[in-house]
């Protein structure tokens, strides 16, 4: 942050002449702005003068910093996601409620009372060996 030599004076609450005076001395160092106005870097104020008493409420930083949109993006995505996880937890402590799932039984023995189709059904299950053929010429 740069001051004007009268800006300067009112922070540090001394007459803008010390001011002029400790520039020409060389003890403050300054540059200029564009039409001619002598500035002065707060670090150098304070290397000289030490840190000031009273800041004035333009020169007070921010407690809480202003967000761009994208850090204001990112939160809310970020929210989102939060609510997310929650919701998915819920559900998963409700599924672990349930009971757990039966095996799939056999067939009732009411729908095959000869056991055909248990029998076929092993039949088609099983790969039939490859090591000869049945058939006699």
């Amino acid at each position: 942050m740069q001051l004007t030599v009268p800006q300067a004076a009112k922070l540090y609450r001394k007459h803008r002449s010390t001011i002029h005076r400790h520039i020409e001395s060389g003890r403050l160092s300054c540059g200029f702005r564009g039409d001619g106005t002598r500035i002065i870097d707060m670090a150098e104020l304070v290397r000289c003068y030490g840190e000031p008493q009273h800041l004035p409420a333009e020169m007070q930083p921010n407690a809480t910093p202003s967000q761009d949109p994208m850090q204001q993006a990112m939160l809310q995505a970020l929210q989102a996601m939060h609510k997310e996880l929650v919701a998915l937890r819920e559900e998963v402590a409700q599924l672990r409620q349930l009971p757990a799932p039966t095996a799939e039984k056999e067939p009732s023995s009411e729908n095959d009372p000869h056991g055909f189709r248990a029998m076929a059904r092993r039949v088609f299950e099983t790969k039939p060996s490859t090591d000869g053929d049945d058939r006699s010429s």
